[in-house]
């Protein structure tokens, strides 16, 4: 089965972040291909196939108007969209 592991960070950031890699090593172990998606950061130690992942948003720092956005851009992103091919 081919599955698509989806969270906004893909480096160990918390809890969310372990189990989702933890998850990720059992389906492979049992055969399973499974791709990452989520926030392109220097930390990231996970991949998918395709190499695409949205833009880091800074969440501690960053400009007014940025900070403006992130509360829409974590409940629907464009550019995520488009990465995924859907236009």
């Amino acid at each position: 089965m081919k599955i698509l592991m989806i969270n906004k960070f893909l480096y160990p950031n918390g809890g969310s972040e372990t189990y989702i890699f933890k998850l990720g090593d059992v389906l492979k172990a049992q055969g399973h291909e499974v791709q990452y998606f989520g926030m392109e950061h220097e930390g990231r130690c996970v991949v998918n196939a395709v190499n695409a992942y949205t833009s880091d948003m800074d969440f501690q720092g960053g400009n007014k108007l940025s900070k403006l956005t992130y509360p829409i851009k974590t409940i629907y992103s464009s550019e995520a969209r488009k990465k995924f091919g859907l236009y």
